[in-house]
């Protein structure tokens, strides 16, 4: 077809784009394959021995190798469709989505050598701003253990900083529900947000993306959390590599944590945890209790019989 891998590739997001599709994630996923066949010197677009030789780099990041397969794949698909047809399409059955990676815990020297880090981001010429949406979107799961997309998602309309909270709308499950910020992380955003302003005073999401009237990638999020987390412990080596969701695991392990030490009664904290973190049955929450040594025995006992001995949180 004589068109290189990248106008091939523009061609396909606009396609997909044209049927309705955000379509972010998975560009952000394609570009990054896009990057690597150029430079790995193939004779055809999508060629079987770079797309192998590609997909086994992503072997220990299980959400952004699952992800990479399935827009490889349907990019195969388009193209064969629209006459390239010497491309390699992985078959179904190539990979499938695997189990959740284990969580990790971090130290509060972790934490805090982390947005050490963070804090000393640089501008970017192309992402207006970023110096001021990095810092504070890692500090916003962090403190609120909410999940990676629901930061991501966060609109300006939702959020109140006057008056200390934000609305998770549409997340996982049906109900939208209420997050109260702390006054220390209430004083970050206002200055955060006053500062941001300036650069997209009528931005749509409370963090934009390269697009004012678009919000961070989920790739935008997990390559940050990497680049700052590398940046603060160069010579890591630990069994389990950190994510940005781990920001989430952690905020529920350190709160029952803190329970555990200030000797709280646990079956009135846990129900409001479990709704705290957007959580649809108690089991889900009692997942943490697994990695707090004080529970955990207690809790294997209780885990088929809580939900009907823990009161209902009001709404």
């Amino acid at each position: 077809m004589g068109k290189s891998i990248v106008q091939l590739a523009d061609e396909f997001v606009i396609y997909k784009h044209s049927l309705g599709y955000i379509y972010d994630t998975q560009e952000y996923y394609l570009r990054r394959y896009c990057k690597f066949e150029a430079s790995y010197g193939c004779s055809s677009v999508l060629e079987k021995t770079a797309v192998i030789r590609y997909i086994d780099r992503l072997a220990g990041s299980p959400g952004t190798l699952y992800g990479t397969v399935s827009v490889l794949r349907e990019f195969g698909r388009y193209l064969y469709r629209h006459g390239c047809k010497d491309v390699y399409i992985i078959p179904d059955n190539t990979v499938f989505q695997q189990t959740p990676a284990p969580p990790y815990f971090f130290t509060q020297s972790e934490i805090d050598e982390f947005f050490c880090a963070v804090d000393k981001v640089d501008p970017h010429p192309q992402f207006r701003g970023r110096e001021y949406i990095v810092p504070a979107f890692f500090r916003i799961l962090y403190c609120c253990g909410i999940r990676c997309k629901e930061a991501r998602m966060l609109r300006c309309e939702n959020i109140s900083l006057r008056e200390g909270w934000f609305d998770i709308v549409q997340s996982k499950g049906p109900k939208t529900r209420r997050i109260y910020i702390n006054d220390e992380l209430g004083d970050f955003l206002k200055d955060y947000n006053k500062k941001i302003e300036q650069f997209y005073p009528e931005r749509e999401f409370f963090f934009p993306g390269y697009d004012s009237q678009k919000h961070l990638s989920e790739g935008f999020v997990a390559e940050n959390f990497r680049r700052f987390w590398n940046l603060a412990f160069p010579d890591f080596t630990g069994d389990i590599y950190p994510r940005a969701y781990d920001l989430r695991h952690h905020f529920a392990w350190a709160n029952i944590n803190r329970w555990a030490a200030d000797g709280m009664d646990v079956n009135v904290m846990l129900p409001y945890l479990m709704r705290y973190m957007g959580h649809q049955t108690i089991k889900q929450t009692l997942y943490y209790f697994h990695f707090v040594p004080d529970f955990y025995t207690t809790f294997q006992c209780m885990e088929l019989s809580l939900e009907d001995v823990i009161p209902e949180v009001p709404e």
